[in-house]
């Protein structure tokens, strides 16, 4: 009986320390000067950096008076949608004024419009296609059959507020076909800059040949050359080719005796293209024409945008610093299981390799989508001009109208933050994990 109560009391003498050791302590907040200097000027740093983006933002949902008056934030509406048809649109502004059934976004200005005859004359769709401040007309269709059968979409909406900017920038100075032009050109340089920094890089770094290593240190010196010093030397190159492939070479086909075999091989190449709706995509139609010689031209053309792209100093050095990271052990495991080079980088180096792919595939894009020099020296018309001249065309044409400028810049800075948004991890990782060994 003694002993048992000996040992419950020892448990009540255990038990405040047990509680004392499960109760967190609190840690001591210490004052660091440095630090808090530290993290103050990367907080000014950041709202420097952040504020023109945000400018821009705001300046592109601002009015012209909201913009003159220095306001930061737009002081009207954002956005609102009012349906209408094609027989509105094309009546007059002086017919709404008779049958006193002026559109309710238009009442604002309903005294502006009855005061100036010039403007009772214009057809709704001509007014708001010269007020450019608040107003856009949007045509939603979709032809779609098997869509068409849930939701048939043939509307005419007119968009009110801040956000019409936008689909008035898009319609302005041919802005839409800039954008589409981009695209086009980003991809085919991606794609084929790609492909051959992988195969450059992996030679570089696991194929043993004479003179390696000082063919490397050769090609590496061009990342000094300035762009500018290049400029002319690809330019007078591209003409050359052009001058080639549309003169040249298609008076020697005959010659050459592939006039027959030409004939037989682009007529049903040129019904499959035309089938499937290519035939005006990348001049593929022109290209597989059987009424002429072959011609590709070159200037005014997409290969002048891409083709001296499809190689990169940059590029191939850093797939090359990542692929000497990986282990030989691989390579040898590879060749015991009968593997050869091909193989070995397709089912192992590209799949190990993603995020400096990844990292090559974002400067490749930055680089392409913001180039203005090389395309001013080799197009002369809009038909494969980039959305940089868009930009600087629509500083010329738009003048004044700051708010559409600023939507214009908006919608050309929105494919670069989405493609860094998706491929975030991989660009840090690609980045952080690239060795300078060599």
């Amino acid at each position: 009986m003694a002993s048992t109560t000996r040992t419950q009391q020892a448990a009540q003498d255990r038990q405040p320390n047990a509680l004392a050791t499960t109760v967190p302590v609190r840690r001591k907040v210490r004052f660091n000067p440095f630090r808090v200097l530290v993290y103050t000027l990367l907080t000014f740093g950041a709202i420097i950096f952040v504020w023109p983006f945000l400018w821009m933002v705001s300046t592109s949902l601002q009015s012209t008076g909201d913009i003159v008056r220095g306001r930061f934030l737009p002081s009207g509406e954002f956005i609102s949608f009012h349906t209408t048809t094609q027989t509105n649109l094309e009546r007059t502004m002086g017919s709404y004024l008779e049958n006193d059934d002026l559109p309710s976004y238009l009442e604002s200005v309903r005294s502006q419009i009855e005061s100036s005859q010039r403007q009772q004359a214009m057809t709704l769709h001509e007014y708001l296609r010269t007020q450019k401040i608040g107003y856009a007309e949007l045509y939603l269709h979709i032809d779609l059959p098997l869509l068409n059968q849930i939701w048939t979409a043939d509307q005419h909406y007119v968009v009110v507020g801040g956000a019409a900017h936008y689909i008035e920038a898009w319609d302005e100075s041919n802005f839409s076909r800039y954008f589409t032009n981009s695209v086009k050109i980003a991809a085919l340089t991606i794609i084929g800059q790609t492909f051959t920094s992988i195969l450059a890089a992996y030679a570089f770094a696991k194929i043993e040949f004479p003179g390696r290593s000082l063919l490397f240190s050769l090609f590496l010196a061009t990342i000094f050359i300035p762009t500018m010093v290049v400029l002319i030397p690809n330019r007078i190159t591209v003409s050359n080719m052009h001058n080639f492939f549309t003169k040249d070479f298609p008076a020697k086909q005959d010659d050459w005796g592939i006039t027959d075999a030409r004939k037989a091989i682009a007529e049903p190449l040129y019904d499959v293209v035309d089938a499937i709706g290519l035939e005006n995509t990348l001049g593929l139609g022109d290209a597989l024409t059987v009424d002429g010689p072959i011609s590709w031209p070159w200037m005014d053309n997409w290969p002048a945008l891409v083709v001296p792209f499809l190689a990169s100093t940059f590029s191939i050095f850093l797939l090359r610093q990542f692929f000497l990271q990986i282990p030989e052990e691989l390579w040898d495991a590879a060749r015991i299981d009968g593997a050869g080079h091909f193989r070995f980088l397709l089912q192992i180096v590209v799949p190990i390799s993603r995020a400096a792919i990844v990292t090559t595939v974002i400067f490749t894009f930055i680089g392409t989508w913001n180039a203005l020099e090389w395309p001013l020296l080799v197009t002369f018309s809009d038909r494969w001009r980039p959305i940089s001249y868009g930009l600087y065309a629509f500083t010329s044409e738009a003048g004044a109208n700051l708010h559409l400028l600023m939507a214009a810049s908006v919608i050309t800075l929105v494919p670069v933050l989405v493609i860094y948004f998706i491929a975030q991890r991989q660009f840090t990782e690609g980045i952080a994990t690239t060795g300078l060994k060599g």
